[in-house]
């Protein structure tokens, strides 16, 4: 590995590895091109120097390792974090883990689905539980579980499944991780997991949840209210925002177990949405949302490649001495100008 080689190549070359046959190799590097022409339709039909079917083989059937492609990711993700580490010695920035749900809505029957598909929230769909990391200017998709329905385990309970890939040299240190979520994860079992994984978490909160001395959360007056959650043995700090989005002004409760105050504690809530815009970008640019695979694997290689895109392009992103710290980029210029596309949907040379 050449260290002065940009990192987005590095990558590239390393996700190269896992593919052992020729023709596996080529179609990936078609398929990479088309999510890395930033228009969000990485359709196999669009595709010049390989044919729908080859791209659908290559999805659902091909025999390519695809723990290893993860693997590499992850590698790739936790080195650029202990590198973020190293640069600031003396101000170490904070991890902020975030997780939530997002939906990928389908309609008509998809049979080797079955048990993948369901309704959550009005929505029928493939519903994934994302881990994604925040440290500094670094936004980093980890890992993902699918929700399987009722009778299964709940979205809190993956969420807490997907905290034990975290390797340990990511929530030691003297500054503690904070977990961000929204108030689909407000469950007891859920808080009580992540405190005792000795992590901080800032959640979500419903504004009907009663509080140890009967009141409901709704009925707190001052924001920065040290109270005790009913059946949480844990004094947890509570605030809110309000969002100015309809014509009535809705009220958003928060609460962590630290003692951040009101004020703060409602600016660090905010933190939250950054993985609703991760979401948008990977599904808007990256073409999450346009899956129309018929197997399991074929939908989680295409979660995996889609995520690849993502991270090449936030890779070659920071990479870019003209950067403005916390704007998000225009990801469809990105994809389009980034070091691994090859050049065009008509390159067939660069793949044969």
């Amino acid at each position: 590995m050449n260290p002065k080689e940009p990192r987005s190549r590095r990558l590239y070359s390393d996700i190269l590895t896992c593919f052992s046959r020729s023709q596996h190799r080529a179609s990936f590097e078609v398929f990479l091109d088309l999510l890395l022409d930033g228009s969000g339709r990485p359709l196999p039909q669009r595709a010049t120097v390989k044919s729908p079917s080859a791209i659908s083989r290559f999805l659902n059937h091909a025999a390519w390792n695809t723990r290893q492609f993860c693997r590499v990711m992850r590698q790739h993700a936790l080195h650029l974090l202990q590198n973020e580490w190293r640069l600031r010695p003396h101000q170490r920035p904070r991890l902020d883990l975030l997780i939530d749900l997002t939906s990928l809505e389908k309609s008509g029957k998809f049979a080797d689905l079955e048990d993948w598909m369901h309704t959550f929230n009005s929505v029928h769909g493939v519903h994934l539980v994302v881990l994604y990391l925040c440290c500094g200017q670094l936004r980093l998709p980890w890992a993902v579980q699918v929700w399987r329905g009722k009778g299964t385990p709940s979205p809190a309970q993956l969420a807490l499944k997907l905290l034990c890939t975290l390797p340990p040299v990511l929530v030691s240190g003297k500054r503690r991780p904070r977990l961000h979520a929204d108030g689909g994860f407000e469950s007891i079992e859920f808080i009580q997991g992540v405190l005792a994984r000795d992590l901080d978490i800032v959640v979500g909160v419903r504004c009907t949840r009663k509080l140890e001395d009967g009141r409901h959360v709704r009925d707190l007056m001052v924001r920065g209210s040290l109270v005790k959650p009913l059946g949480l043995d844990q004094t947890m700090c509570i605030s809110w925002v309000w969002l100015h989005r309809n014509q009535e002004p809705e009220q958003r409760f928060v609460m962590s177990n630290l003692d951040l105050g009101g004020v703060y504690l409602a600016r660090v809530g905010k933190g939250r949405w950054r993985i609703e815009a991760f979401f948008k970008t990977i599904k808007g640019r990256f073409g999450l949302e346009r899956f129309a695979q018929h197997s399991k694997q074929g939908v989680f290689r295409w979660w995996c490649l889609s995520t690849l895109a993502f991270l090449l392009c936030h890779v070659q992103d920071l990479e870019n001495p003209v950067t403005t710290p916390q704007v998000w980029p225009d990801w469809g210029i990105l994809a389009r100008t980034s070091d691994c596309s090859a050049g065009g949907l008509d390159s067939a040379e660069q793949v044969e």
